[in-house]
Parts: C-alpha cells; structure tokens; sequence
C-alpha cells in the first residue's frame, strides 16, 4: 500500500474593521470547531494562519482560544504561518511595507506563542518577484502558491513537487497548494479532496491542502451534522483510522525532509477567485490579451472605491516617508498605515472587501489617523496639488486643523472629504447603478424630479485658475447638448474657495445659446455618516429650522435652504447650505449581496441587502435669457 504525505490545513483572513458579529460567526463555524477537533486527535498534524488582525480578536474575545493554540504549537501538532500582519495583496504594497508587515506578525508569534513562523500565508496567493528577498530578510523558508501556477508555467513538472524561486541571492522554497473547495467555493472535506487529487495526480505522493476558514463556516452544515465539530471529528477520525496510508504532517516537516525538484521564477500569481476577479473587469474594459496585464494594480483602479482608497494610502504613505521628528510618531503612523493595507479593502471579495462600508470607513479613519499622528502641534492650513489618482493630471489638495478636501481635477468634484475631528471620510458612500463615489459631480437635466436622465457636465473640466496663496481653484467647462428637443449651449464655471473651517463651491452658468434656456442643474453627493443605515440621519433646512427626512426610501423636497448629515453618537454634523433656494431628491444605496446559507440537504442562497450610503441631489431650476447669467453657491462645514 503506498504511503502519502499529506499537509491539511486553514487560512483566515478578515477585513480590518469587520463587525465583531461576522468575526464571532466564523470563530464558531471554523476557528473553534477545527482547532477543538484536532486537539481530540493528537496523531494528526495541521497547519493554520491568522492574520494579526484576527489574532488581536482573539486575544480580547477569546483568549481560551489562544491558550488551546499556543499548548498545539508547542506540541508540534500546530504549525502557524507567518505572512503579511493584516494580509495585503503582495503587488500592491511596497517591498519595505511588506518586509515590515511579516516581521510584525513574525515578531508577534514569537512573543504570543513562543516560537517564530518559518513559513508565510500569501493573501489570494498574490505574488511578486521580490517576494524571495522580502521574505528571507524575516527569515521566511516557503511559502505557499497554487498548484495550478506551477503547471502553467512548467507543466511537465510534477503539480506536487516543490520548488525555489529567487531574487538576487534571495531564495524561498515554494510548495504547491491545492484549494479543499467545490466550484463554488464551498468548503470540501480534506478527504474528499485528497481522493479526488490521487485520482488526477497518480505519481504524487505528497499533497498540501488548505481551507479557506469563512468558506467553512458558511459550508459546514451541507454534511448534514448538528455542527461544524462532527463535521472536523469525522475528517480527523478518518485520517486516523487511515494513518498507515496516509501521514499528516506539518509544512516545516516538508520542507525539512523534501528536496526542491527545480528553480522557478513567477511573474505574478494568484488565486483562482482572485484571478476570475480580474478577468471579469479586463473583460468590463475590452481587455483582450491579459499576458501583460497586471492583475492586482489593474484590479484596483477599475474600482472607484478601491481607486480612491488607493490613492489615499499612496499619498498618506508618501506624507510619511518625509517625516523627519519622533521615531515612535513615524512608527505609529506606520502602524496605521499597515491597516489600511488589508487586501480584502482592495476588491469585492467573497465576505464583501470593499463593499463592506464599515471596514473602508476604518481604513480612511486609520490613514487618517495616520495623518494626525505626524503633524504638529500649530497645524497651518494650506492648498497644494498632486496627482494623486496616477492619470497625468494633478489634483488639488487642501489641508486644515478640521478637514482635509481632494478635488478630482477632470470632473471638478469632491473625490474625499475627511474631518478630522472624527477620522471619518464622508464621501466614501457608493451609488452601484453609476459605479460612484464622491461629491458635488455636476449635472445637467430637464425635470427635477427625473434626475436619473441627468446629462454629466463633469467630463473634462479645465483648470483655469488656482491661487494658492488665497486658498482658491476654479474649473471651468463649456458644455453642449440637447435638452428638451432644443440645443444647449452653457458656459459653467466652478470655485472652490477654502477656509480653515469650512469652504464654499461658487457656480456662474452663462447662456451662450441664441434662445432662452431652461433647465436643471444639480450637483450629486455620495454621502455616508455611518456604516449602518439607522445611524445615518439627515434633514433638510429651511432658514433657522430643520426637518428630519426619511432615508430609507426615496425623497424629493422642493425649495430648501440646504441638508444636515450625522452621525448622532459621533456629534458632529455635516452641513451644506445654498445661498439660493434650491431642491433635495436623493435614496438610499443598497446593493444585494447573493450568499451561501446551508441547510441539511445542500446549498442554499440568500440575498442580503448591504447599506453603501445615500445618494443625494441638490439642484436649481434655471431660466437665462440669451447671453444670460446666473450666479449661486454652496457652502459646506462641520459642525459640532
């Protein structure tokens, strides 16, 4: 009977700032039941990962749970691999952040269990070539890549023998991995799995499974048992009773034991979900050949929440870098840096990633924590400009002690608006339909109260002055188009004039057609105060006075004086008024969320509707003569 060498094992990894009620429901349907079933079988060895933002979790809700852990580790029937300390995407982050995040959760193994990771967990198995040097400089030995990269690059090698890959004297050992789930990302019992791959692969003799610990957790109750306990007993109680056939082992046994069978170099790779991820938006943007395509970079910038997230945290890290002062501020600052890092805010993935709106508002809060942590004291305001989303084209920037505003320079829209007070971005909100994000995107339509046939007015505005030394940029567009079966020919231009507290948006629209023209025109906001509807409040003002407005559905108030967004437990309020009486129309933004609910006998799927934030419109109605002109504005500011 031929023996195999086998490694089973589960990753885990969360968005930083999910819900303790999403943390809890995967603790109880994976983290507990698999490390509490293995410990009934101590013949049978396993590996796991953590992130260090799970590994935080665990300490201060279940710290039972790190004691169980730390006395398998010791045993030797527990191996914890290292990696990145809050699981970013490999080609995203720099090489000295990632050499800094798996020295972090390296360092905090060692402390917390008593024994340093020799091998590191890749998020999506995303990979680099200066990964070998990144990982070695932590003292790093392998790692893990998908069994099906290693055979698109050299398919006549054995799918299961490992390899090394090097970068400039720098090597790392990589052992082939197969995923332990269906083609739908269902968790798939170890055995299962390992049947199937001694059927496809008959001259391996060595197999490394891994589990994905939330696709467990949704999974578990498909094999028919009362909890996902039996389902891990039955799995380990098989290896056990077949242990003359098959041998677990750690991946440290392997690669102690196990000779590389060549050298390998990987331009990129990463998981299959991941991958089909980036295909799908290459196919959105009528890519066609992907050899050259970068899928991790490209992924996140046909994203517009991820782009602008992305942004923030290159021009945050940049801020850092120039930091000259006090090593434990820059340290700090790193730290949060790190956070909002997590490659699950950098895609929509499987438990939601970006979509989630409570984890991108703690990734803005961290960077914007960031922020504060390094300036001084006697913090003066002031305007710059950056190209900050990489097109060519610099945006603008203004700084105070209360915000912090970006100004998208081709649309001459709001692309961030930070308090500072509160570490809270509140134009991070996201409007599905359009593929938005931001504020004050201009518009032109016919009717008030049909503001989805709205005409953009934000394409290529220009700018045509900025004086920085009077805190002050104005854009300007000439726009054409028919409205109302007549042609349309206006001249717009757009201030933004800043204050230390608050600023103002200053709109001149001129008639530049032979006839009258009448029309609406209307800036959109994405606003979000919170990531959960019922702590979103908002009201209309009329002169002194103001009124609640129902959000949960969809609203149109007409001649109002401006809007009030808040969140009550955080008392403070985002306030913006109009000079001239004006309309409000807006809805909340929902998108529904297909996820797997399993029941006894199979799979089911349930929708669930994820809060993104409130679509609001705040418009005039205009009529100019020819060669007419019209002047209104804006005002915006936090109150508390």
């Amino acid at each position: 009977m031929q023996s195999y060498r086998v490694v089973i094992g589960m990753h885990n990894d969360l968005s930083y700032g999910s819900s303790d009620a999403l943390y809890e429901q995967v603790y109880q349907g994976a983290w507990r039941p698999f490390l509490s079933g293995l410990y009934k079988f101590a013949s049978i060895k396993s590996v796991v990962h953590f992130s260090g933002a799970i590994f935080s979790w665990l300490e201060e809700h279940h710290p039972e749970y790190m004691y169980l852990l730390t006395e398998m580790v010791r045993k030797g029937q527990v191996e914890l691999l290292g990696g990145g300390f809050y699981n970013p995407l490999a080609g995203l982050v720099s090489a000295q952040d990632m050499t800094g995040q798996v020295e972090a959760l390296s360092a905090f193994i060692r402390k917390t269990i008593g024994k340093r990771p020799m091998g590191a967990w890749l998020y999506e198995y995303t990979w680099t070539s200066s990964l070998p040097a990144v990982l070695q400089n932590s003292k790093i030995q392998y790692t893990l890549l998908p069994a099906r990269c290693l055979l698109e690059t050299q398919p006549e090698h054995s799918a299961c023998a490992p390899v090394i890959s090097e970068d400039h004297r720098k090597m790392v050992t990589i052992f082939p991995t197969f995923d332990s789930t269906t083609e739908d990302h269902s968790f798939q019992p170890f055995e299962t799995t390992l049947l199937k791959l001694q059927d496809i692969y008959k001259n391996c003799g060595t197999f490394v499974m891994m589990a994905d610990g939330c696709d467990i957790a949704l999974s578990w109750q498909a094999s028919g048992y009362e909890s996902p306990d039996l389902l891990f007993e039955r799995t380990f109680a098989w290896f056990q009773k077949n242990c003359l056939e098959y041998d677990t082992a750690t991946t440290a046994q392997l690669f102690r034991s196990t000779k590389a069978s060549r050298t390998a170099y990987f331009a990129q790779c990463c998981s299959e979900r991941f991958r089909k991820y980036c295909e799908n938006n290459a196919a959105r943007d009528f890519v066609k050949n992907l050899e050259n395509y970068q899928y991790v970079k490209q992924a996140v910038l046909d994203h517009p929440l991820a782009h602008a997230l992305y942004q923030k945290l290159n021009f945050v890290s940049a801020m850092i870098g120039l930091f000259r002062g006090d090593k434990s501020r820059k340290k700090a600052s790193l730290d949060d840096i790190w956070r909002a890092q997590c490659g699950n805010l950098f895609w929509e993935s499987p438990d939601g990633g970006i979509l989630l709106p409570e984890s991108r508002m703690a990734a803005y809060a961290s960077l914007i924590d960031a922020e504060k942590t390094i300036r001084q004291n006697r913090f003066h305001h002031f305007l710059s400009v950056d190209d900050l989303n990489f097109d060519g084209v610099k945006e603008v920037i203004f700084q105070s002690a209360f915000y912090t505003c970006y100004l998208h320079s081709q649309t001459a829209s709001v692309s961030e608006f930070d308090s500072i007070r509160t570490s809270k971005n509140y134009s991070c909100g996201w409007n599905a339909s359009e593929r938005a994000t931001g504020m004050f995107r201009d518009y032109i339509c016919e009717n008030p109260r049909f503001l989805t046939d709205g005409i953009p007015v934000s394409d290529r505005w220009n700018i045509i002055e900025n004086i920085r030394e009077a805190n002050s940029v104005t854009f300007g567009y000439d726009f054409s188009a028919r409205v109302a079966g007549k042609s349309l020919l206006v001249v717009c231009r757009k201030a933004y004039k800043f204050e230390n507290d608050f600023f103002s948006i200053e709109y001149e629209i001129e008639n530049k057609s032979q006839n009258e023209a009448s029309f609406c025109y209307y800036a959109a906001l994405e606003p979000i105060a919170s990531a959960h509807i019922e702590r979103n409040r908002m009201a209309v003002l009329h002169h002194r006075d103001s009124e609640l407005v129902d959000i949960r559905s969809d609203f149109f108030i007409p001649s109002i004086d401006g809007i009030e967004l808040s969140d009550p437990s955080s008392a403070e309020k985002l306030t913006i008024r109009s000079d001239t009486p004006c309309f409000a129309s807006g809805h909340p933004n929902f998108i529904e969320r297909t996820e797997r609910t399993s029941v006894v006998d199979g799979d089911t799927f349930a929708t669930q509707a994820l809060f993104e934030g409130i679509s609001v419109r705040i418009g005039w109605e205009l009529a100019l003569p020819p060669e007419g002109a019209v002047l209104f504005s804006l005002s915006v500011r936090l109150e508390h």
